[in-house]
């Protein structure tokens, strides 16, 4: 199992790799304005935020399971046909696809790993260093990469379909009032990342790093993740899972900070990017371990944990990074992300 999920997580995440780091300039390249562009790729987290609300009533069963992965792969041929609303509407099933498939793997690997899933999960972050490496040196057809990966990503999907691998299902409604002060933390986290991974090349560049200093800057962002996932297994069963979240929040609020108040200086920006082990690794994995024991019907929670973080807060938080970008965006987003920690700080 722990093969099959390492696997899954790599292909899957080069596959958001793709998605992230390369689709924008390959629409731009056929000729979409930015307004196209940025239609087409709000389309997706709206719709993994949507999502979830289908599922109130109706736990993700094996049938639906099977589906989401037979679409996943049938999507991405659309993607030869250079038309706007063809893209639009692939963007749109996409985000309902990864918002079934990805939150019940995730459901299971919570569920049959605990602490441990960390070093798992690591592989979707050496996926997407990978892809994006290979795809910074090496020319390839980006369409028939896309197709390709996404068919290896549901073959090791479809390992899962296996009942012995299934999450319990419980048809509890999702109570947000219940974890009110958790749920308003993950957004405003998720809002501040919006001024991070929309400009913080550009804040840099603008403040004199160079281009080829920038890629290096990224890079340790991610080895920090992936070193924290390793041995975040050590620790996290120490505390509870509530006391890691808190301490994510205000680590990032200090990460973001630094990057305001030491603009251009590239050994502090250096060492602000090693904070990515709190603001994603380990915040990721404590939120998971603390939804699941928090509500009885995992997949759904998992779902709407997916759809309102990487959905609807993803959205708001490239829309409003847009206004306020200048010299004091990541002021800002520090003190966005401190309003999350205090949020959560009444949490006992």
């Amino acid at each position: 199992m722990k093969l099959n999920l390492s696997l899954y997580y790599f292909f899957y995440f080069a596959v958001v790799g793709i998605y992230v780091i390369f689709f924008p300039n390959y629409l731009k390249n056929l000729g979409y304005s930015p307004e196209d562009i940025g239609i087409i790729f709000a389309s997706l987290p709206i719709a993994r935020f949507i999502t979830p609300f289908f599922f109130q009533k109706k736990a993700i069963t094996t049938t639906i399971f099977k589906l989401s992965i037979f679409i996943s792969v049938l999507i991405p041929f659309l993607f030869f046909i250079n038309n706007f609303y063809i893209y639009l509407f692939g963007f749109i099933i996409l985000g309902v696809i990864w918002s079934i498939n990805f939150p019940y793997i995730e459901a299971l690997a919570i569920n049959k790993l605990g602490s441990h899933y960390g070093k798992i999960r690591l592989w979707g972050s050496v996926g997407f260093v990978v892809i994006a490496l290979f795809l910074s040196y090496f020319n390839f057809n980006l369409i028939w990469l896309f197709v390709i990966l996404n068919l290896i990503t549901a073959y090791f999907a479809f390992y899962f379909i296996n009942p012995d691998f299934s999450v319990s299902k419980h048809y509890e409604k999702i109570d947000f009032l219940k974890e009110w002060q958790f749920w308003v933390a993950l957004i405003l986290l998720q809002i501040s990342f919006g001024g991070f991974y929309n400009f913080f090349t550009i804040y840099n560049l603008t403040n004199g790093i160079p281009k080829q200093i920038n890629g290096w800057l990224w890079t340790i962002g991610v080895v920090a993740e992936i070193v924290i996932f390793i041995y975040q297994y050590k620790f996290l069963n120490k505390n509870n899972a509530l006391f890691y979240l808190k301490i994510s929040l205000f680590m990032t609020s200090i990460r973001w900070f630094i990057l305001y108040l030491f603009a251009g200086k590239i050994l502090l920006i250096a060492f602000s990017q090693t904070l990515h082990l709190f603001s994603f690794a380990i915040f990721h994995t404590a939120a998971l371990m603390y939804i699941s024991s928090k509500y009885k019907n995992q997949t759904l929670v998992q779902q709407f944990y997916t759809g309102i973080g990487y959905g609807l807060a993803a959205f708001l938080g490239s829309f409003i990074s847009g206004y306020l970008y200048g010299e004091n965006l990541f002021l800002y987003e520090s003190i966005i992300v401190l309003i999350a920690f205090l949020v959560l700080w009444s949490k006992k």
